[in-house]
C-alpha cells in the first residue's frame, strides 16, 4: 500500500481529567464584555416581504425550493453550523443566511445583515426575511451565522416565536475587515417584534472565526459553545471550550458566555497545538451536544492529547449538571470491541474497513488507528452521545520489539484513500463503533484563482450531519459524496450526491446507506454547501421521518461564480430527505405517569425475547393490573398481578409476541404508569 506524507492525517487517543468552571489560566483569554455591558446596535423597526409561493424543481423524489439570496458562501462555509432548524410544537422550519443587500432593499442595511426565513408547510413556501442582526452603525459585519427557532414555553403562535442568531462580528471600519474577536447574537420574533442585536468584545489574541457551534433549545434554555483560540489563524498556541447559556427574559435572551470553561489539553509541537482544524480549516473538528432536558452535555475538539500517545481523536468532556461542571472522559479507540467495528471480523487486513497500521518491515499489525477528520453528534433519550465521524487511518508505526511506539512523526503518515463514516456511542467511555458507509471521494480542494470551478476559498469536506427524531431515539446521518470517484487514490468530492443512513437507539436496527439523488432526472444536479436540521419531523400517514435540509450553492452559482468570497449564492430548501421509520411513533399511545405515589420500572431485559420483569412499588396496599398494547393501541395482553404491599415483581412471558414496539400500563388502584418495551 502506497503511503503518502500528508498535512492532514494521523491518529490518536483520549483521556481523563477535570475541567474547572473558572479555569484561572483562561480568565484573561476568554471572551469579555467590557464593564459587563452589552454593545447595542440598530434597534430598528423592520419590514418583511409578503409570503410567496415558489415554483418547484424536482429531481427524482427530491424537490428544490428557492428560499433566498445570500451575500456569499460565507453563510454556509462552515460545515457544522446550524442554518436550518425545526420545531415540532409549531411544526415550523427555518433557514438563515447573511442577506445580499441589493436583493432586499429596505430590509438588509448591508451585506452583513443576518436574517431568517420560515416555512409553515414543510418547505413548500417561505416567509421573510426577518432580520436578526445588523451592525452597520457600529462598523462591524456579521459572518458565519447559526440561527434556530426558540419557542417560549406555552407559545402556540408562530408570530410570537423567535429566531435566534449566533455568529462572529469582525470589525469593518470603512468597509475594510479588521479584527475577528467579537461574538455576536441577535433575536427577533417572526412577527417582527423584540428585535435586538448585541456583540461582546474580545481581546486581540482571540481568533473569532471559531465561535459558532451547537446552537439549540433545551427546555426553556438556549445552549451553544464558543472556542477560545489563542494565536494566529490555524496556528493556535492553546484552545478552550466555552459553554454558553442563554435565558429568555420575556422579550429577548440574556447570554452567559462563561457558564463553563474547559481547557483542552492538546499536544503542542513547535508552539502549535495539534488539532484537526489546523489541517483542513474544519469547524467539524469540534462540537457540543445536549440531552433534551439540558442536563447531560458533551463537548469536544479533535486532536492529539498532551498526556497520551494517541492519534487525532476527540478530546471529550461531559457534564451531568447542565454545564456547571465538566469532566474529561477517556475514549479508547484501541478497545477490542471498537476494533471489531473497524475489521468486521475479517482476518485479511486488506478486507478491513479501516486498514491496520504497518510496520516499516512492512507487515500489517492487528489494530487500526483512526484519524478523525470531521464529526457531528446528538444525545439520545438515555443520555448517550452518538458521534458520527469521517475516519481515515494512520498507516505507519515503528515497532520497539513487539510494542507499538508512538511519535508525532509516525502519526503523520496515512493511507491514501477516502476513508469511511462511523457512528460511535459514548457514555462515560467509548462503547462501540458501527460502520455507516465507505466514502468514494476525497475532500474538495480550494480552487482560488480558478475560473473553471467554484469552490469558495477553502473547498469543502463531506458536509457530515446527524439529526434525531422527537423522541431522541431514531437518528439520521446525512452526508455528500461523489460516487463516481475512486475510493483508493480518491478523486475530489466535486460533484456530490446526497446520501443518508438511519439508526434506532432502542432496537439497534439501522438501514443501509442510501443515495437520495444518484438517480436524479436532471443531469449535473449536485448538492454543494448543504446543512441539516438537528431535528427531523414525523409523518404518521406513511410512518416516515424527514430531515429539513438546505443547499447553499445552486447549480448556476457553482458554474457562474468565481472563487471570490463575495459572490452571491442562492439558498434552496431540499424536500424529500425522508427515511422510513425503523420504529414508528405510536398513534394515540405514549409513555405517561399519572401520579407520583406509585413507581414502575423499565422492564428488564429490554429488548425482551422471553421472560421480562417489571418492578412495582406503591405507597398504598392495592391490587395491580398490567395491560400491554401494540403501537396501534390494541390490547394484546392483560393480567391481574395481585396485591402490592410496598413492592412486587411482575414477570411477563413475551415469547409468543410478534417482534415490535409495545406499551405496558401498570394500574394500582386508580393510578397508572405507562412505559414502552421492545420485543425481539
Amino acid at each position: 500500500m502506497k503511503k503518502l506524507l500528508l498535512l492532514f492525517v494521523a491518529a490518536c487517543f483520549i483521556f481523563g481529567a477535570n475541567a474547572q468552571k473558572d479555569a484561572q489560566s483562561y480568565v484573561e483569554a476568554k471572551l469579555k464584555v467590557q464593564d459587563s455591558e452589552l454593545q447595542l446596535a440598530n434597534p430598528l423597526v423592520r419590514t418583511m416581504p409578503p409570503i410567496t409561493s415558489n415554483d418547484l424543481k424536482a429531481t427524482s423524489d427530491i424537490v428544490k425550493v428557492p428560499v433566498g439570496v445570500a451575500h456569499s458562501q460565507r453563510s454556509l462555509r462552515r460545515e457544522g453550523y446550524r442554518v436550518v432548524s425545526y420545531n415540532k410544537d409549531l411544526d415550523l422550519i427555518t433557514v438563515s443566511m447573511i442577506l445580499k443587500d441589493t436583493e432586499y432593499p429596505g430590509v438588509a442595511l448591508s451585506d452583513g445583515t443576518v436574517a431568517i426565513f420560515y416555512s409553515e408547510d414543510h418547505g413548500l413556501t417561505w416567509n421573510g426575511p426577518v432580520v436578526l442582526s445588523d451592525f452597520l452603525g457600529d462598523e462591524k459585519r456579521n459572518y458565519y451565522q447559526e440561527a434556530i427557532i426558540y419557542n417560549p414555553a406555552g407559545n402556540t403562535d408562530v408570530a410570537n416565536a423567535y429566531g435566534i442568531y449566533q455568529g462572529v462580528a469582525p470589525d469593518n471600519p470603512g468597509g475594510t475587515l479588521g479584527d475577528w474577536d467579537n461574538s455576536a447574537f441577535g433575536a427577533s420574533t417572526f412577527g417582527g417584534a423584540n428585535y435586538s442585536t448585541v456583540y461582546y468584545e474580545g481581546i486581540d489574541a482571540y481568533d473569532g472565526y471559531w465561535n459558532t457551534f451547537g446552537l439549540t433549545q433545551v427546555g426553556d434554555m438556549l445552549k451553544c459553545m464558543n472556542l477560545i483560540t489563542l494565536g494566529d489563524w490555524s496556528n493556535f498556541s492553546s484552545a478552550a471550550i466555552e459553554d454558553i447559556q442563554g435565558t429568555y427574559n420575556g422579550t429577548g435572551i440574556d447570554w452567559e458566555l462563561d457558564h463553563g470553561v474547559m481547557e483542552v489539553p492538546f499536544y503542542v509541537d513547535a508552539d502549535v497545538i495539534r488539532w484537526e482544524g489546523m489541517y483542513v480549516n474544519s469547524d467539524e473538528a469540534a462540537g457540543i451536544a445536549w440531552s433534551d432536558d439540558g442536563q447531560i452535555g458533551y463537548a469536544w475538539m479533535v486532536g492529539l492529547h498532551e498526556n497520551e500517545e494517541t492519534g487525532y481523536w476527540p478530546i471529550m468532556f461531559k457534564s451531568t449538571d447542565g454545564g456547571s461542571n465538566w469532566d474529561e472522559i477517556e475514549l479508547d479507540f484501541l478497545d477490542e470491541d471498537v476494533q471489531e467495528g473497524f475489521s468486521h471480523g475479517a482476518e485479511d487486513p486488506l478486507e478491513w474497513e479501516l486498514f491496520p497500521c504497518q510496520s516499516t518491515v512492512p507487515e500489517y499489525m492487528d489494530f487500526a488507528i483512526p484519524w478523525i477528520v470531521a464529526t457531528d453528534g446528538v444525545v439520545d433519550a438515555e443520555g448517550y452521545l452518538h458521534l458520527v465521524a469521517h475516519c481515515k487511518v494512520s498507516s505507519r508505526d515503528f515497532l520497539s520489539g513487539d510494542n507499538y511506539e508512538w511519535s508525532i512523526e509516525n502519526v503523520r503518515w496515512s493511507y491514501n484513500y477516502a476513508g469511511s463514516i462511523y457512528k460511535f456511542k459514548i457514555g462515560d467511555e467509548l462503547i462501540d463503533a458501527i460502520s455507516v458507509d465507505t466514502l468514494m471521494s476525497d475532500a474538495a480542494e480550494s480552487q482560488a484563482g480558478s475560473d473553471s470551478l467554484y469552490c469558495g476559498t477553502d473547498g469543502w469536506l463531506h458536509r457530515l450531519h446527524i439529526s434525531k427524531d422527537e423522541r431522541s431515539e431514531e437518528l439520521f446521518v446525512t452526508w455528500n459524496d461523489t460516487p463516481e470517484a475512486r475510493r483508493y487514490v480518491a478523486d475530489p468530492n466535486y460533484m456530490p450526491d446526497l446520501k443518508g443512513w438511519s439508526y434506532n437507539t432502542v432496537t439497534g436496527e439501522h438501514t443501509d446507506a442510501v443515495c437520495f439523488t444518484c438517480e436524479a432526472t436532471l443531469p449535473f444536479e449536485h448538492y454543494w454547501y448543504t446543512s441539516a436540521a438537528e431535528r427531523a419531523y414525523y409523518d404518521a400517514s406513511d410512518s416516515t421521518f424527514t430531515v429539513p435540509y438546505v443547499s447553499g450553492v445552486s447549480l448556476d452559482d457553482f458554474y457562474a461564480n468565481t472563487s471570490s468570497s463575495d459572490d452571491p449564492v442562492h439558498f434552496e430548501y431540499i424536500r424529500g430527505v425522508t427515511f422510513p421509520a425503523l420504529v414508528p411513533i405510536p398513534v394515540g399511545v405514549d409513555e405517561f405517569t399519572d401520579v407520583s405515589t406509585i413507581s414502575v420500572s423499565q422492564n428488564l431485559p429490554n429488548p425482551a425475547t422471553g421472560i421480562t420483569t417489571i418492578e412495582v412499588s406503591s405507597e398504598t396496599i392495592a391490587p395491580v393490573t398490567v395491560e400491554i398494547t401494540n403501537i396501534t393501541g390494541q390490547t394484546v395482553y392483560r393480567t391481574d398481578a395481585g396485591i402490592v404491599n410496598g413492592s412486587m415483581s411482575v414477570k411477563i412471558d413475551v415469547s409468543d409476541f410478534d417482534a415490535g414496539v409495545y406499551f405496558y400500563t401498570v394500574t394500582v388502584a386508580n393510578e397508572r404508569v405507562s412505559k414502552r418495551m421492545i420485543v425481539q
